[in-house]
């Protein structure tokens, strides 16, 4: 049975389910891998927009990386929903996503690779070399969405970082929480920054309402928002300092 799923909602969108284990009858990377991979690249391609569950502890880093790299290349916008855990190559294929959100309950963990090894003292250095530079296309894919530095990573992925769905939005592997209303994303996010970065990454994040004629009677929550964003300026001042 697959890892993966191409299945059509009742809407008629294009949803890809990743549960479980990565990995299948044939290894993506040993004998008939090279099928298993075009035969995902074929499905995808009859997507538009997609959105992508993962519910994952990982395992085939190889397959990871191919899943990783055809979502980033499709022409449609890719959504990502992390439903329990997105751990090892699953937190991979999640950096692919324009959009990754969290359930408030679901994790994410991020950790170096490792594997299985047999042999001399110079069979295991050689393992150690290749070990290293796989670790090298997962910190490209951290930082690209994170925005993080490579020491950064390089010490999250030593530490085998564990992180609830609200710090992965605070450390940016993540851009909002499921089932959370916009403005409150949005005011998340915004405070997030605020603290990161000050007062000039707020400013810019923050953009005046569409004006509501007085007239109208739902004019009320959109006085409620401009007072939402005014507190956020203050709060980006406050940080600053």
């Amino acid at each position: 049975m697959s890892f993966y799923d191409f299945v059509k909602s009742a809407e008629g969108a294009d949803v890809l389910y990743i549960d479980g284990e990565i990995s299948s009858d044939e290894s993506w990377w040993g004998p008939g891998g090279e099928v298993i991979a075009r035969k995902f690249r074929q499905q995808l391609s009859r997507c538009g927009d997609v959105t992508v569950w993962i519910n994952s502890p990982g395992g085939d880093v190889f397959a990871g990386a191919e899943i990783y790299t055809a979502l980033r290349e499709h022409a449609g916008k890719v959504t990502v929903k992390v439903t329990g855990i997105a751990a090892s190559a699953a937190s991979v294929i999640a950096m692919a996503g324009d959009e990754v959100l969290m359930s408030p309950v679901a994790y994410m963990m991020i950790h170096d690779p490792w594997t299985f090894a047999l042999g001399n003292a110079k069979e295991m250095e050689h393992w150690a070399t290749v070990l290293r530079e796989i670790g090298e296309g997962l910190i490209i894919a951290y930082t690209a969405k994170t925005g993080k530095t490579r020491d950064e990573i390089v010490e999250m992925l030593a530490a085998e970082t564990y992180m609830s769905a609200q710090r992965c939005v605070d450390e940016g592997f993540a851009d909002g929480l499921l089932f959370e209303a916009p403005v409150q994303a949005h005011t998340s996010n915004a405070l997030m920054q605020a603290r990161r970065y000050g007062q000039a990454a707020i400013c810019a994040m923050l953009k005046p309402p569409a004006p509501v004629h007085p007239k109208h009677s739902e004019d009320a929550p959109m006085r409620s928002e401009i007072a939402l964003y005014a507190q956020l300026v203050a709060d980006a001042y406050k940080y600053a300092t």
